[in-house]
């Protein structure tokens, strides 16, 4: 966990990066850095509620099907149960700040991502963080 005044980074692959800007039980507050890159795995999150301040570049969303391109000073609210994936797919970086509502175990699971992004594809992973995050979109 990050310590006020020195927020701790976390590299989720050689395209996404993550400071922890503050995290508690109520919310995990981030800025992310994405490189132009692929998009991540459709995914949702059963109880949580993420918000997205892009302050740089472009960031591409696709949510509920539907894609759309953010620039800086967009916002965009992702509700629980809402299928999502965000990535850089403009020319150049993007920085957006990121708030998850609650925080949950989201920290501790980027942090095991960061230990080996290629787990996302992983059952244990999805086990072990399935209050957090979700692959593919929910049912009914």
């Amino acid at each position: 966990m990050s310590v006020a005044g020195n927020p701790e980074t976390i590299r989720l692959g050689p395209r996404q990066t993550l400071t922890v800007l503050s995290s508690d039980p109520a919310a995990l507050e981030l800025e992310c850095t994405w490189t132009p890159g692929d998009p991540p795995p459709t995914h949702w999150h059963p109880s949580q509620h993420e918000h997205f301040e892009v302050l740089e570049g472009e960031l591409t969303v696709l949510v509920d099907g539907t894609r759309r391109v953010l620039g800086a000073g967009e916002v965009l609210d992702v509700p629980p149960r809402t299928a999502h994936g965000m990535w850089n797919a403009g020319p150049s970086r993007c920085r957006a700040r990121w708030t998850v509502t609650p925080a949950q175990r989201t920290e501790e699971m980027f942090r095991f991502l960061a230990t080996d992004p290629g787990l996302l594809a992983k059952a244990s992973l999805v086990w072990r963080f399935r209050h957090e995050l979700r692959l593919g979109r929910p049912r009914g």
